[in-house]
């Protein structure tokens, strides 16, 4: 379908099918292409650091601990990792890179 006025859903103005994967060439993450690593790779105590693009975490590093007996139930892609300065948190296995 052409974009214009009767096509509601032609993401913000453009043609079709040109709004949905904008921020996933190569420049959108500084020119890396990082590769997925497999959850069997993020063993207890190994140090990882986060690729991610929220604001809180940027350039924060930590090492993996245990989700055993964790009152909160994640996935089994959801890490949970002990950040440097002592805080926990849980992130996805993609937004993290082994140190």
């Amino acid at each position: 379908m052409a974009p214009g006025q009767w096509n509601g859903s032609s993401y913000g103005g453009l043609h079709t099918g040109t709004g949905k994967y904008q921020k996933g060439g190569v420049y959108s993450q500084n020119g890396r292409r990082y590769k997925k690593v497999p959850n069997k790779e993020f063993s207890f105590g190994q140090e990882v650091k986060y690729v991610g693009t929220h604001k809180d975490f940027v350039r924060v590093s930590g090492k993996v601990i245990s989700k055993v007996g964790d009152f909160h139930r994640s996935s089994r892609s959801t890490i949970k990792v002990e950040l440097s300065d002592g805080r926990y948190t849980y992130f996805h296995k993609n937004n993290l890179q082994l140190a």
